[in-house]
This record gives C-alpha cells, structure tokens and sequence, in this order.
C-alpha cells in the first residue's frame, strides 16, 4: 500500500536527517539534536517562546524540552527571563554566544542542503514539502477534510482528498 511505503520512507527519512543533524551539531560544540533543535527555536522565534511552547510547536514533551532548554542555560546559550504574560512559565532568549552556535550549524547545514538540492530538483522537493504538509494537516485535522486541499492549479481548479 503506498500509504504504508510513504509512512515507511518519511521514518527512515527522518531517522537519516537527525543522525546528519546530530553530527552537524556535535561537531559545532552541542550535545546533539535536540541542543540543535532547542536552539533553533528560541533563535528564530519571534518572540521569546516558553517551554511549553516549544513543545507544542515541535510535537514533544514539556518535560523533554525542559531538560534540553536546562543544558542550553548550563551552556550560556539560551537564558530564562521573566514571562510578563505569565509568572511562572519563563521564556528564553538566545545568548550572543547561543546565536553565534546557532549561526556556526546553520553554516553547516546549508552546505548539506545545497548538495542535496544540487541531486533533488526544486521541482521535486517543492512538490515532496507540498505532499507531506498535506498528510501532517490530515493527521492535525482528520475530521477537516478542507484543511489537506489539494492548492489550486494554474488552471484555476481546486480539489480536494475524501476522507476514509
């Protein structure tokens, strides 16, 4: 079944991206993925973002990001400043040398996507971005069909996926 081999390949998929990822960022002085992925979220939020937050947006557990967002403060690359929204929940704001971390892997990290975009049309990997947002909205949203229509085509026309 395709949907079973999609599911089959996005796992392994990722399974290849955070052992890449892991490599990329204990070569650059973090303690792994998750330092990376802690990191990258504090620096290119908007505002400084709480814990709970960053769980939430990333799909994990407070209590995981907790113990990462813990190790970061440890390594005076993120701190913890008061949360005028809430008295409790602090957010976190990236150090100078959390940014300057960040700015080292994200250096890293463009060099391995633009050899893998010079092997991957933009073409290809658009439509790949476009498929898997659209199984992710299904899987946030199963009982709104609306939310994984298929874009607009050039002609205008509009469709949409049927739930099972």
């Amino acid at each position: 079944m395709v949907v079973e081999e999609l599911v089959d390949e996005v796992l392994r998929l990722r399974g290849r991206v955070l052992s890449q990822a892991r490599e990329m960022n204990e070569k650059r002085g973090l303690g792994g993925h998750s330092h990376g992925l802690i990191l990258t979220a504090v620096v290119r939020a908007v505002e400084p973002p709480t814990v709970a937050k960053i769980a939430r947006s990333l799909g994990l557990t407070r209590q995981s990001v907790q113990r990462t967002a813990n190790e970061l403060a440890e390594l005076a690359l993120v701190q913890f400043e008061d949360n005028p929204h809430h008295k409790r929940a602090k957010q976190l704001v990236p150090t100078p040398a959390g940014v300057k971390a960040h700015a080292s892997v994200a250096d890293t990290r463009k060099n391995w996507l633009d050899k893998m975009g010079a092997v991957i049309s933009v073409g290809e990997l658009e439509q790949a971005v476009a498929t898997l947002r659209r199984v992710r909205r299904y899987l946030e949203h199963p009982e709104s069909p609306a939310e994984v229509a298929v874009p607009a085509k050039k002609s205008g026309s509009r469709a949409s996926v049927k739930q099972p």
